[in-house]
C-alpha cells in the first residue's frame, strides 16, 4: 500500500493505531507518513491541529483508507453562522450593559 500513499489522502485510525481515534489527512510522505487529524471518530470535522508521524508499516497495518470528510455539502456548515449569531449578540449586549 505504501507506494500508493500521497499527500492529501485520508485514513481512519484503526483500533491498533498508536494515535487518537479519528480521520487523518496525509501531509507528508518521506521517511515516515505525517498525518494531521481532521475529524473525530464519528467523522465530524474537527480543527485539532494534532500532527503525528507514523511509520510506513504502521500506516499499512493500523489505518484504513477513508473518504475526505470535507467532500460534499453539509447543511450544518451553511447554518453555523446563523446559529452562532444570537449567542454572539447576547454576549456583546451583556458586555455593553455592564
Amino acid at each position: 500500500m505504501s507506494e500508493h500513499i500521497e499527500v492529501y489522502d485520508h485514513f481512519v485510525a484503526g483500533e491498533e493505531a498508536p494515535v487518537e481515534a479519528g480521520v487523518y489527512r496525509v501531509v507528508g510522505t518521506r521517511e515516515s507518513v505525517v498525518l494531521v487529524r481532521i475529524a473525530d471518530a464519528d467523522g465530524r470535522r474537527r480543527n485539532t491541529g494534532s500532527v503525528v508521524s507514523v511509520s510506513w508499516e504502521t500506516i499499512g497495518d493500523a489505518f484504513e483508507p477513508a473518504p475526505n470528510p470535507d467532500d460534499g455539502f453539509a447543511l450544518r456548515d451553511l447554518l453555523a453562522p446563523l446559529t452562532t449569531f444570537p449567542t454572539a449578540l447576547l454576549y456583546w449586549v451583556r458586555k455593553i450593559l455592564r
